[in-house]
């Protein structure tokens, strides 16, 4: 909780936190937990002695955060609490370092939190500090020297320059008797710097050569440096290293390969993310981002030093750096051909001549640098060389193409001629060929878009009609200047601007663009003719925005221009396509908002800068941020309204406000008044739509997730044909109001969540939402009850895959009916019951704990399913006092009727059986539920129940009988046609013939994992994956069992899941087998604990006796006795955390 009432003004502020907790949490989670428990107990007692209030406790990497109004308080408090960590005596695994650090200076409160200057100072300082340091800043020094704890003195380690702060700051430290003799504050090394602008390479600080060890770690390196800041996958980096040649396991040596450049480089540079790995690079620290920076900021002669050959020179032929090459070569003869043009404008004119001859003898095809050369050839009095200069390109277009120079080059060589030509003439870029036409000045920085924009001039050097295409407010404007300016100086003959968003008919198109061009209209001829004859012999490059209301108008005019025209490219931005012959279409798609430093995230935090300078990202909580940029789909223009609130919001308050979306989010005035508000633009997409594509895209409106047509068609109704929302579902993808994605079997779907909150709106104005939630609720449960029987035969995998898809669907459906109609809540949850036992759905069993809830009373027909459904949650999850009072509602539900004649009731008390191990009653009760099951025609769950029976008379040493019974579930099998009762069945035949032919039931579990995962039935996977460790282990695979069980217990531990009392004496007997005694002993006093029944099954029993007799032989009475004792006081987490640590100790060994 956090503490009300929070000291203001000028307070000291204490941070603390573990040292290597991450590595501690991965060697030794049980230890570290209690070594935890005991520290924060120590920290919260301490601060509350000295007056202190704990703002955060165990926050971000097991840290604290307190606050005093009081220096001398702060420093006793911190004192104290480091003496008494530094005296406990932690587990031996899990040996706490805990370092604290102070900070004196103004509290800038919000919302029951701090933030600002002082808390990031203090928060470097902390990162300096080692395990058992105590540091503070000279403001607190200074304020507590003269009131020091007793034995306490203060040691000053010198002046120190934090990370990210721009005044460095003089450390000191406390020392005296209990803590460690203070050493000089670490500073913080520089980052290496990278070069890629030439051949690639590595330096120190110092400048000295970083070596690699191989050219395979070169081409990593220079791989991730392409893509720096941005994560590649594995596979990328696969191909890359190896292509065809790939080694045994590829991903163990990219981690070989991955872990030996980590050593080389900056601690933290080389991060591992989930999708790969990423290369964190500052700006400054990387020569081809620096080179950029200095260019923009006109630092051309610094940004060519930085040049040592052609950028990655000696990777050139690689398809991984081409293209980023290419680009930064072209951007070098730029900067080249702009320092000749500045010597130019300098009146350097032979220096000029220099640079501009050693430009075009690499680059002889840069009509500009030739322009350039010849005036500057003029103005040096060389009118004969400069002639010359345009004789030699003008013959060698002729001969080798077939061309004449351009018009402007023309008009050079005419001026040169005349002598019309002077120094201080026109500007030398116009003389070169280069004209601007308007683009918009942009009045921010353009943030998230490199890779588009990336896109989109690539697009442009290869088609003449490039259209952006994307939902209003996903910044198509935004990025079509900018692509415009990037790509400008590859038309001669200049870029216009053509806003189309105030005109309000096709035929005001042409007037736009001949405006844009500078054309008068004349009365003789069609202006389009003359706009033609006018562009005809220009190079040039229109920027055609807002196409979208005058579509037509728009791709006539730009098929005619490109048709008629030979150099005249097109640029447009819509909210769909043209349609044109010839248009390459670019998706515009919102920002990522997946990560905390994603682009959404990125531009909420720049924006926010702008209205509210003193905002700071790192200060306030990225999840905040990055959740924000989620609900409102990652649209930068959203997220700019959104970013501009910050002024008088907290990202509390906005975060929780974004159910009014509408309201919220609208902006200042702007000349645009379409992008005034979210609401306005996507009233101007939707006012486009005829009245049957607005009430289609209403009904879609109440769809939580992705949706196919057959979806659509029975949420939109009967009043419109299949046919006609099937067009409207697709206009609406046209139109940029919904996006699809394209599967093998179907296409699907979707809105973004403004898209959705804004149909939604509409259906609620209109008094339709209840009317369309019933529609689409109903169209839930019919897809459950049909997806029901399909799971139960050989069609599992299609009507498995429906379910999946449509799982959001579902739960919205169940929020919808179990407050208006339970009863179709408890069919709802009794149709998709099958698929939450065998996919382990655990929240499906949340959602029929609450339906049960509220059918509790009745007499309906689905509520005894919806409660086995669950109960099978319950235990699935590992919550077994849930499943056993689960079991007894079901039984009192049923009163008074014998459960075991009620179906569904029966199968709840046969799991109750089997899990605490009554292998007579778990025989006689699956037997049961199997002849209802087959009564009622439910093959799948019969086969679950036959197949419960064999295992149970498996588990009890009746192997007999439980072939006899295995031989009937494979017929059983076989007729239900199911993939998963097929993948049951081998699971079944490989558990019985485990203790006598392993290497058949090796052939067996190996079979059901195959068959199971490919149908995505999680439950049989799981049961035969423990069987299997248990196989692997008595053959002799003793490193395949404990890769195995390694696995499934770190999958337990994620999950939050128990062990089943069977695979933890599963779990003992791998552990003995390969002599980790202790951590077996532990364990078997949980197994053998009152509160578990692992000991009633007699194959279990066996087994644990002998390891019993085992562990006492090798670790004496005493120490067993002590060790049996600890485990049976463990709880069910523990278990799982101690059996995770116990195998990974031993496969590190």
């Amino acid at each position: 909780m956090v503490a009300r009432g929070l000291p203001s003004g000028v307070v000291t502020f204490v941070l603390s936190d573990v040292v290597g907790s991450t590595r501690l949490w991965d060697q030794a989670p049980a230890a570290t937990a209690t070594a935890l428990a005991r520290h924060d107990v120590l920290i919260a007692d301490t601060i509350a002695a000295h007056s202190g209030v704990l703002l955060k406790a165990r926050g971000e990497g097991d840290s604290t955060f307190s606050v005093f109004v009081r220096a001398t308080d702060a420093v006793r408090a911190a004192h104290a609490a480091q003496i008494a960590l530094i005296a406990e005596r932690w587990p031996p695994d899990a040996p706490l370092g805990v370092r604290f650090a102070l900070h004196t200076g103004e509290a800038l409160e919000h919302d029951d939190d701090y933030f600002g200057p002082a808390v990031n100072r203090v928060a470097r300082l902390r990162g300096i500090a080692g395990g058992g340091q105590v540091l503070m800043s000279e403001t607190t020094a200074a304020l507590v020297a003269d009131d020091l704890p007793p034995g306490a003195r203060l040691v000053e380690l010198g002046e120190v320059s934090l990370r990210d702060l721009t005044r460095p700051e003089t450390v000191w430290a406390l020392a005296g008797d209990g803590l460690p003799e203070p050493v000089a504050a670490p500073t913080i090394p520089a980052p290496l710097r990278y070069g890629i602008l030439g051949p690639l390479a590595i330096w120190a600080a110092d400048g000295t050569p970083i070596r690699l060890a191989s050219e395979q770690q070169r081409l990593l390196l220079a791989v991730l440096l392409v893509h720096a800041n941005r994560t590649v996958s594995a596979d990328r980096l696969i191909d890359e290293l190896w292509g065809d040649q790939l080694p045994t396991d590829p991903r163990v040596a990219l981690r070989t390969q991955v872990s030996r450049l980590r050593k080389r480089l900056d601690d933290g540079a080389l991060v591992t993310d989930d999708a790969g790995y990423r290369l964190a690079v500052a700006a400054d620290a990387y020569d081809a981002a620096r080179f950029e920076v200095l260019l923009a900021a006109g630092r051309v002669d610094d940004a060519l030093a930085l040049w040592r050959s052609d950028a990655f020179s000696e990777f050139g032929d690689r398809g991984f750096a081409q293209a980023e090459a290419f680009r930064l070569n072209e951007l070098r003869l730029a900067a080249r051909e702009q320092r000749g043009e500045r010597l130019l404008e300098s009146g350097r004119a032979v220096d000029a001549i220099a640079d501009l001859e050693s430009l075009l003898a690499d680059a002889p095809g840069r009509e500009r640098t030739r322009g350039l050369l010849m005036r500057a050839l003029y103005n040096a009095g060389r009118q004969t060389d400069a002639l010359e200069v345009y004789e030699a390109w003008r013959a060698h277009l002729a001969e080798d193409r077939g061309l004449t120079p351009s018009p402007d080059l023309q008009q050079l060589e005419h001026q040169i001629l005349d002598h019309a030509l002077g120094a201080g003439d026109e500007d030398a870029a116009v003389a070169a060929g280069v004209a601007w036409h308007g683009l918009p000045r942009p009045t921010s920085s353009f943030v998230g878009r490199e890779d588009a924009l990336a896109d989109v001039t690539d697009a442009l050097r290869d088609q003449r009609i490039v259209v952006l295409c994307g939902p209003g407010g996903v910044g198509k404007t935004r990025l079509a200047v900018e692509a415009a300016r990037t790509v400008a100086e590859l038309y001669p003959h200049g870029v216009a601007f053509c806003d189309l968003s105030s005109v309000a008919h096709d035929a005001d198109v042409v007037r736009v663009v001949a405006g844009a061009v500078g054309l008068d209209e004349r009365s003789t001829r069609r202006l389009e003719d003359q706009l033609v004859s006018w562009l005809e012999h220009r190079h040039c490059l229109l920027v055609v925005d807002n196409c979208e209301h005058v579509i037509s108008g728009a791709a006539r005019l730009v098929g005619h221009l490109v048709q008629r025209t030979a150099g005249v490219t097109i640029l447009a931005t819509t909210r769909e396509p043209l349609g044109v012959d010839g248009e390459q279409l670019v998706p515009v798609q919102p920002l990522t908002t997946d990560r905390s430093d994603a682009s959404a995230s990125r531009l909420f935090i720049d924006r926010a800068r702008s209205v509210l300078p003193s905002f700071a990202g790192s200060d306030y909580r990225g999840d905040a941020i990055e959740e924000i940029c989620r609900q409102l789909d990652g649209l930068p223009l959203a997220i700019e309204l959104a970013a501009a609130r910050m002024r008088g919001m907290t990202l509390d308050d906005l975060a929780g406000g974004l159910d009014r979306r509408f309201q919220l989010l609208v902006g200042a005035r702007r000349a645009d008044e379409r992008h005034r508000s979210l609401r306005a633009v996507l009233d101007w997409s939707y006012d486009l739509l005829s009245p049957q594509e607005q009430r289609v895209f209403d009904q879609l409106a109440v769809f939580s997730s992705w949706f196919d047509l057959d979806a659509a068609h029975a949420v939109v109704g009967d009043d419109l044909s299949s046919d006609v929302a099937t067009d409207a579902v697709l206009r609406l993808v046209d139109c940029s109001l919904a996006v699809a994605r394209h599967g093998a079997r179907s296409s699907q779907y979707a809105f973004f969540d403004s898209m959705r909150s804004y149909g939604v709106e509409r259906l609620r104005d209109r008094g339709a939402l209840e009317a369309a939630r019933d529609q689409h609720a109903g169209w839930a449960l019919t897809l459950a009850e049909d997806a029901a029987g399909g799971l139960a035969g050989p069609d599992e995998g299609v009507w498995a895959s429906r379910v999946t898809r449509h799982f959001a669907e579902m739960r919205a459906a169940h929020d919808w009916l179990v407050g208006r109609d339970p009863p179709a809540a408890l069919r709802l949850i009794a149709a998709l019951r099958p698929y939450a036992l065998w996919r382990r759905a655990v929240e499906l069993g949340r959602w029929a704990e609450v339906s049960a809830s509220v059918g509790a009373g009745s007499d309906d027909k689905s509520l005894p399913a919806a409660l086995l459904c669950a109960f099978t949650g319950a235990w699935q999850r590992g919550d077994y006092d849930a499943a056993w009072e689960l079991a007894r509602t079901a039984v009192q539900a049923v009163a008074p009727r014998e459960p075991a004649d009620v179906r569904y009731v029966v199968d709840i008390q046969a799991d109750v059986a089997f899990i605490g191990g009554d292998v007579d009653a778990a025989v006689r009760l699956h037997t049961r539920a199997w002849e209802l099951a087959v009564t009622h025609g439910d093959w799948l769950q019969a086969m679950w129940a036959l197949g419960s029976v064999s295992h149970a008379l498996t588990y009890g040493a009746e192997l007999e009988r439980s072939r006899e019974v295995a031989e009937k579930s494979g017929a059983l099998a076989a007729e239900c046609g199911s993939p998963t009762a097929a993948a049951m069945q081998e699971w079944v035949v490989g558990e019985l013939v485990a203790s006598t032919d392993p290497g058949a039931a090796q052939a067996h579990l190996e079979r059901a994992i195959e068959l199971a995962t490919s149908m995505g039935s999680r439950q049989v996977v799981l049961e035969a994956e423990f069987g299997l460790v248990i196989v692997k282990a008595r053959q002799g695979d003793v490193d395949g069992a404990l890769a195995d069980c390694d696995a499934l217990l770190a999958d337990s531990l994620a999950t939050r899941t128990g062990i089943l009392p069977r695979d933890l004496v599963r779990v003992i007997e791998v552990l003995t087998i390969v002599g980790a005694y202790s951590d077996a002993a532990e364990l078997y006093g949980a197994a053998t604990s009152p509160r578990r029944s692992a000991g009633r099954f007699p194959v279990a029993e066996t087994a644990l006796v002998e390891a019993g007799a085992k562990l006492r032989s090798e670790l004496g009475d005493e120490e067993l006795d002590r060790l049996v004792a600890a485990g049976a006081d463990l709880d069910e987490p523990a278990v799982v955390a101690v059996a995770v640590e116990a195998v990974r100790k031993v496969t590190r060994k």
